[in-house]
This record gives structure tokens, sequence and C-alpha cells, in this order.
């Protein structure tokens, strides 16, 4: 296997993001006349991976993207750009846990909980002091690549308060811990709200008395019913008749599925262990790390179709993949049927 691909296949070999966010981003170089051979040789990738991606690739590839979009369009904010234009399921299997939370608190700490499924190397906080609640996003490339990174998130996580919570007037500031790359009046033209730069954290900044607007007077309900199907699912795996070991490994497979996280090094982190011990342990069972994931992927699959309010794309995101039909085909190769086959078998 060439190096390129095997980065890009097994996502447990260093940080990561997900694929979706990358596609975003070579999607608009395409459209600005960039070939694929050039996005891909930047991003360090093979040229068919921007074409069908993987569900994770390394975390550098984005802000490479970004990095050659801004010297070819050097007063343009391409960031914000790619950004603004990728479509809202770029946020993987957190898009459906959007349309659940309670409320913009709830929200916002859901972000900071499980910002990691976006990007393994970004740190997202919800802080609640001076000068106000905000949502703080850190990562190790923006010094490397002046912050594009920054920027492209900090919009991703304006257009949830519009698109996803309905709450565009909770914005109340933006902080940028870089320079601007275009005129400011194009950074306050795309967030509608004053915009810092040089600041000490790069950050949204809420509007205190919104924290606790409700989102949907339905979503606590559904949050619940999701959370317990995925809670199920984990109980189920845990009384399989197996070997102590081979039970403990599957047991925090089940767990990290029930946070969105699918990843080997996920799961050999949340055994204490390092991934080449992972990976022995798994062989002297007769298994693969893989294949205890998937084991945990496809019952959390089946679990959660079986309940009719949840549509194929909330299942798909809620399992890690940025496209339905990447789903169908696993769901398929998992049970033989496809997702909606296995639906309407359950009525």
């Amino acid at each position: 296997m060439h190096d390129k691909d095997r980065a890009v296949d097994d996502n447990s070999q260093g940080p990561s993001m997900l694929a979706s966010i990358m596609a975003a981003a070579a999607a608009y170089a395409v459209r600005r006349g960039l070939s694929l051979d050039r996005i891909a040789e930047t991003a360090g990738l093979e040229p068919h991976v921007l074409i069908s991606t993987p569900e994770r690739v390394p975390e550098d590839a984005v802000s490479r993207i970004l990095d050659l979009l801004q010297r070819c369009f050097p007063d343009e904010p391409v960031a914000l750009d790619v950004a603004s234009a990728a479509p809202l399921h770029f946020l993987g299997p957190l898009a459906p846990m959007v349309r659940l939370v309670p409320d913009l608190r709830a929200g916002l700490e859901m972000f900071a909980r499980f910002g990691s499924v976006l990007s393994t190397s970004a740190d997202l906080a919800f802080v609640e002091a001076p000068p106000g609640p905000m949502l703080r996003l850190e990562h190790p490339n923006d010094l490397e690549f002046g912050g594009l990174g920054a920027q492209m998130g900090l919009v991703m996580g304006a257009r949830v308060l519009v698109e996803g919570f309905g709450l565009p007037q909770a914005l109340r500031a933006v902080w940028m811990e870089h320079q601007p790359t275009a005129p400011t009046e194009r950074y306050e033209e795309v967030f509608c709200v004053p915009v810092r730069f040089d600041a000490p954290h790069s950050a949204l900044l809420f509007h205190a008395e919104r924290l606790g607007e409700p989102i949907d007077p339905d979503a606590g309900a559904r949050l619940r019913v999701l959370r317990a199907q995925l809670e199920l699912v984990r109980q189920q795996l845990e009384q399989r008749e197996d070997p102590p070991e081979l039970r403990r490994i599957r047991d925090a497979a089940a767990r990290n599925a029930a946070r969105g996280e699918y990843g080997a090094e996920a799961l050999a982190r949340r055994l204490g262990m390092s991934l080449r011990t992972l990976q022995r342990r798994a062989d002297d069972l007769h298994t693969s790390v893989r294949s205890i994931i998937d084991e945990a992927r496809a019952a959390t699959a089946r679990q959660l179709i079986s309940d009719p309010s949840l549509s194929l794309l909330e299942v798909a995101l809620a399992l890690g993949y940025s496209t339905e039909s990447a789903f169908r085909r696993a769901f398929r190769r998992w049970t033989g049927q496809s997702p909606a086959q296995y639906r309407r078998s359950q009525i």
C-alpha cells in the first residue's frame, strides 16, 4: 500500500479530522480553478482520495489546502468562503446532535465535549467567564498556517447558530488570534457582528442571556431517545458470551460508539493501552480492532434504524459517515440488506 494511502485508510495513524471537512475545502479549490493533482500534492494525499474520501484524513490536509488557496488568492478570506459554501452535514456525527439539544448552552457544551470528532487535535472549550460566555477554539496548526483553520472553524460554529440552532442573535462578537487575510469588513459581513483581531483567543462570544434559549421544544425528548438507543446497544454487546478480555474491548468499543467515536486510537485510549498493544491482544483473540469497531457500529446502526423518528441521514451521521450513500454501502455489507429494507422488516 502506498504510504499516502496508508495514512488515510488507517485513521489511527496520527491526528485526523473528518474527511467531509477536507472535501469541502477541495471542492472549493476546484471551483476556483485549481487542479486535483495540485490540491492532492499540497495536501499530501493521492488524487483519488479527494474524489472518494475515506471517513478521516490527516489533520494538516485541510490546512495545507487552505494555505494553497490563500497563496493563490492572497487578498480574499478563502477560509471563510470555504466554510460558508459547505453543506451543514460536513459536521459528520455532530450534525444530528445539533437538532437534538434543548438549548444553546447544551449545544455549546456538546461541541466542546465532542469536538474531537471533528478534529482530534482541536481544543474546543465552552467558557462562562469574563468577558462573557465563549466557545474557544485552539489548534496546533494555527501558528504554522496563520489561523486559516481557526477561521474556517469559527464560520462553521456561526453557521450552526443560524442553520442548526436558529439563534443568529445569540452571537455577540468574534475573536481571532491572528491577523486578517482580507479587509476586515469582509469578516463582519460573514459574521454580522464585530470581529476583533490579535485577540487572546480565537472564539465565538455569546450574549449570556441567550444561553438558556430553547432550540426545539421536542429536542430534549429526541436526544433522550437517541442516547437510550445507544445505551441499549452497549448493554447488548456486554451480554455476549466472550472471553473476559474480548468482552472488555467490545464494551469499550460500545462506549466509544455512544460518543460517536469509531477510531482504533480512540479505542486504545479508552482501554489505557497503546494501539500496538491493542492490536496484539485482538490478534491473540483471533479477531481485529477494525472488526470489533465495525461490530459496534453495525449494532448501533441496527438499533438506530429501528427508530422511525430518525432519518437515514441522521443515522449515517451519528455513525460517523459523511454521506448517506457511504452508510448504505456499509450497512449492506454488514447485513445483506439496505437500511430501508431493514427498517421495513422491523415495522
